[in-house]
């Protein structure tokens, strides 16, 4: 068994949060969901993946994806048999990073809106999904 100290990782998180870039030890892109000095905490469709979300996602059927094009929050995504799925992802940054630095197989899980990009998740908001841009909603705050 591994031991830490709770007082290290404290002081590790607080250090995590107040840095808006933190790069991967493998150099790959960033795990943060912090943009712009501000960060989303909302786990509906279209932002964070809950791990719950992706458990179920996961036993789910998939289906492979041939192309994604990323326009600002809008994500087009190609499937094998020719379809598209219009989507909404609060992070397009963070997202173009992700399909740009990680070669491979891009998966589609329709029914619970969820895209796989080696071993990142994204959870998506469909058209029919109720959508709003956390990014707009930060800015009102401020």
């Amino acid at each position: 068994m591994t031991k830490f100290s709770v007082r290290a990782r404290q002081d590790a998180d607080q250090a995590e949060s107040s840095a808006c870039r933190t790069a991967l030890p493998s150099g790959g892109p960033r795990a943060t969901s912090q943009r712009e000095g501000a960060s989303c905490e909302l786990y509906a469709p279209g932002h964070q993946m809950h791990y719950r979300h992706q458990a179920a996602a996961v036993r789910s059927p998939s289906l492979p994806a041939r192309e994604i094009v990323v326009d600002d929050t809008v994500l087009v995504v190609m499937l094998e048999d020719g379809r598209e799925l219009e989507w909404h992802h609060h992070d397009p940054e963070r997202l173009r990073r992700v399909l740009e630095s990680v070669p491979g197989k891009r998966v589609v899980y329709p029914s619970f809106h969820g895209l796989r990009v080696g071993p990142y998740w994204f959870n998506c908001a469909r058209e029919s999904d109720d959508w709003q841009d956390c990014r707009a909603q930060a800015h009102s705050r401020a």
